[in-house]
């Protein structure tokens, strides 16, 4: 596990910069991800890796270990003991609004400027979306979600049709899919011409998968296409309706299915989080008529993890967390 080639499939490994001020230079974190299912085999390899670990090397190994979300909570007495750490559980919310404003340069401290107020909208199971109200805590509030997340998007996708891994299916989506041979248009109910005379661009969506039936003859990229527009369009529309309640002119979008952005990947998963990007940001400019800006930090998928490293060593426990 020490390059990324020896990595398993879906495992990625990133080494992020995060500034924190003039006067404190940077902090440097290595970032392992894996697919959530995968958890127990990185245990395991984990445990192997102890096992024959002896001396001076193995006291090093005994780490205080930060962790977010629901899976830190529904497993940490399990992995405490299977492991032989110290977890410490750091609010999801917090952790990850503590990791884009770390790696903003605004993670307080010796931070030179404060990023707030700041609206964040986090994509993974279901949608999170939290106003950046301030530096005094807690700094942040949900202040609105959905249960239609980047599961809902895979899930549709797997049901709908052949696809059996999502990246495939989202690049397929974007290189051979056509969303309008599954949805139905404006123009498909009123007419090319008559859509125009009533101000409606004729390639509107009138109704998302509106054409999908027992005897359409679509393809699966055409439906993944279809599917990943519907998904988009509605994480578009959530978004620019509560930054506009906020009166804000920016959203930020952070979660894995966004990826990293700045470095060159020709990876199937690096292109579908380019796909990904695209499309909601499409969705945004079309619901705010190109008056909100999208923005998608450079780690999006690592902002919780390591705003929980970042929050637990600040909270002054003894021992720095990994």
């Amino acid at each position: 596990m020490d390059t990324k080639d020896a990595l398993p499939r879906g495992w990625i490994s990133e080494t992020l910069h995060f500034e924190a001020g003039a006067e404190c230079g940077s902090v440097v974190l290595r970032m392992l991800t894996i697919p959530v299912l995968e958890l127990d085999r990185f245990v395991a390899k984990v445990e192997a890796i102890a096992s024959d670990t002896t001396g001076s090397a193995k006291e090093s190994m005994q780490q205080r270990i930060a962790a977010t979300g629901g899976g830190a909570l529904k497993r940490k007495d399990e992995l405490e003991t299977r492991l032989g750490v110290d977890i410490v559980v750091v609010h999801e919310l917090q952790s990850l609004v503590r990791g884009w404003r770390q790696q903003l340069g605004t993670g307080g401290g010796c931070a030179e400027q404060q990023a707030a107020p700041a609206l964040l909208c986090n994509v993974g199971t279901g949608v999170s979306i939290v106003h950046v109200t301030g530096t005094d805590a807690p700094g942040f509030e949900r202040v609105s979600g959905s249960g239609i997340g980047a599961s809902t998007l895979w899930s549709l996708i797997r049901r709908m049709t052949s696809f059996d891994n999502f990246e495939q299916a989202v690049v397929a989506s974007a290189s051979s899919g056509d969303a309008q041979k599954a949805d139905i248009l404006v123009g498909d109910i009123y007419g090319v011409e008559t859509s125009k005379a009533i101000g409606m661009p004729p390639d509107l969506v009138a109704g998302f998968l509106g054409k999908v039936n027992d005897d359409s003859e679509l393809s699966d990229a055409d439906v993944a296409a279809a599917l990943v527009r519907m998904f988009a369009s509605n994480l578009g529309q959530l978004a620019v309706f509560q930054a506009r309640l906020l009166e804000l002119d920016t959203v930020w979008f952070t979660g894995g299915c966004f990826g990293s952005v700045g470095g060159a990947d020709d990876s199937t998963q690096g292109q579908a989080c380019l796909v990904v990007r695209k499309a909601v940001g499409q969705a945004v400019g079309f619901w705010s008529a190109g008056k909100i800006t999208v923005r998608f930090p450079s780690s999006a998928p690592f902002l919780g993890a390591a705003g929980a490293v970042l929050e637990a060593a600040a909270a002054g426990d003894t021992g720095s967390p990994v």
